[in-house]
């Protein structure tokens, strides 16, 4: 039984000119950030998971949890993870310490899939399929003159991509214009998503749901702020469109609220941010029993990118079997991101608007050490 011998944090940033900076309703940005966590096992085998956010805060969690795994099997993570969480409640759950849970416990299946020389998603649940439908995340609010909306839709349009996922939140009178120029730019068989990242209170987000329902919207995302439990499930039983939420919760219990309240009609979990492979497995299994939608929420870097990839691959097929009505899809950010499009030696590889489950033991990837090098920093 192989034990833990090291463990190691890498905190990126990839940060670009200011005014092209771009973002959601609620603001935007000009860096992108995260964190790496390496495991080398007693038997010399390497493991790599991603910690989402702030690299300097999930640093210090991390000098504050390694302690804990050193020594132990690379099988234990949920007795430590219990372990840490039991003892340290009173530092909360939806912070940098859940961020660096998850880059560890990806990691250590990440080195437990490479030892057994089998792919990542072989661990989760058996790869249903090497092919992932992919959705463009894209149409950002942006500062950058050459990079607006027309611009962002013309890219994703000229992709096979069943769909793409673009902001709103910024008011009516923009989200119906934004919407009605994505739905002209992607015409009337791509699927269309939007996403208020909670910007809204439930009267508005009403309002806005039926103003654009005439669009073929496919899923309304966090048209609320995350605590508003309540809200949710009132919205949902009005709303004309779907409603998905999930990147802002960070636990099962979380997820457990937005089920059994009928808050949503798809969760949406992001590996890096709830606490890795194990707990989005849990989610997963609510929404299974359930008979709730699942569709990851992935925003972060290439090896985030992978971990989703794997996940989603090793969902099983239910209620539908064969024929679903919709496709499980991965989101595909489009923003611009060195930490997803060049951290990697080999990239992800997109085909027909499906991105291709990669060959090889574990996550199937392999950093590019000179990119981590220049964008490292702590």
């Amino acid at each position: 039984m192989s034990t833990i011998r090291h463990l190691s944090f890498i905190g990126l940033e990839y940060a670009f000119a200011p005014e092209k900076a771009y973002g959601m309703s609620r603001g935007g940005g000009f860096r992108r950030q995260g964190g790496l966590v390496e495991v080398e096992t007693d038997a010399g085998v390497t493991g790599i998971g991603e910690a989402f956010g702030n690299p300097f805060v999930t640093r210090e969690y991390f000098r504050m949890i390694e302690p804990f795994f050193v020594g132990k099997s690379v099988f234990d993570f949920e007795h430590i993870e219990a372990r840490i969480r039991n003892s340290m409640y009173h530092l909360g759950v939806g912070n940098q310490l859940t961020a660096c849970l998850a880059g560890i416990n990806v990691a250590l299946f990440d080195a437990i899939a490479r030892g057994f020389g089998v792919r990542l998603c072989d661990l989760v649940g058996g790869c249903r399929t090497t092919r992932i439908p992919a959705y463009a995340s894209t149409g950002f609010f942006s500062d950058d003159p050459a990079r607006q909306l027309s611009h962002m839709l013309a890219e994703a349009a000229g992709h096979p991509y069943a769909g793409a996922k673009i902001k709103i939140g910024r008011g009516l009178k923009s989200d119906l214009e934004r919407v009605r120029q994505a739905r002209t730019a992607l015409g009337p068989d791509k699927l269309l998503m939007v996403d208020i990242n909670g910007a809204y209170t439930v009267d508005v987000a009403l309002e806005c749901a039926r103003a654009i329902a005439p669009f073929d919207i496919h899923w309304i995302e966090e048209p609320l702020p995350p605590g508003d439990f309540a809200g949710y499930a009132e919205l949902r039983a009005r709303s004309p469109i779907p409603v998905a939420a999930g990147e802002a919760h960070h636990t099962m219990r979380d997820f457990r609220a937005l089920i059994d309240g009928r808050c949503v009609d798809i969760v949406q979990p992001s590996i890096p941010g709830v606490g890795g492979l194990t707990e989005a497995r849990r989610i997963a299994t609510l929404a299974l029993a359930a008979n709730v939608r699942l569709a990851p929420h992935v925003w972060g870097g290439a090896v985030g990118l992978a971990t989703a990839l794997h996940f989603v691959a090793a969902q099983p097929a239910s209620p539908h079997v064969d024929h679903p009505p919709h496709p499980q899809m991965l989101e595909y950010d489009m923003s611009d991101n060195a930490l997803r499009t060049e951290l990697l030696k080999t990239p992800l590889k997109l085909d027909g608007g499906h991105v291709l489950l990669p060959e090889g033991p574990g996550l199937g990837i392999e950093l590019d050490p000179a990119t981590v090098k220049r964008y490292r920093v702590c």
